[in-house]
């Protein structure tokens, strides 16, 4: 398995609420529309900021620069590089993104998981 963690910034001007509200209305069905892209995938899942945090992200660095983190699993790197070469992915879903992402101030983490407990 490998995922794709994307620590994401909303695009400028757009605020926490309407960004939450199109990532997960909006952008969230387009690309589950686009089974060319989802027939590569394990998982999507989409991590909304909580308001009111208690300060226990602190205790990890928590600087506030990012505001939600995308996590998609994939089989393989080969599922992963076939998933966003696709050219359904490249005219419907890309393109979208750039209507609430601010993409270049997005980091993102290729990562191979390790799980230490399931609920």
């Amino acid at each position: 398995m490998i995922t794709m963690v994307v620590c994401i910034k909303r695009k400028p001007g757009m605020t926490q609420a309407a960004f939450t509200a199109y990532w997960r209305d909006v952008h969230a069905p387009t690309l589950l529309a686009c089974t060319d892209f989802t027939r590569h995938i394990v998982s999507y899942v989409q991590y909304h900021i909580v308001e009111g945090d208690t300060g226990v992200a602190a205790l990890f660095g928590a600087s506030g620069d990012y505001d939600g983190v995308a996590a998609l699993t994939f089989a393989d790197e080969a599922a992963l590089t076939a998933a966003f070469a696709e050219p359904k992915y490249m005219t419907d879903v890309r393109p979208d993104e750039f209507n609430f992402v601010d993409t270049e101030n997005c980091t993102t983490i290729l990562t191979s998981p390790f799980v230490v407990r399931a609920a």
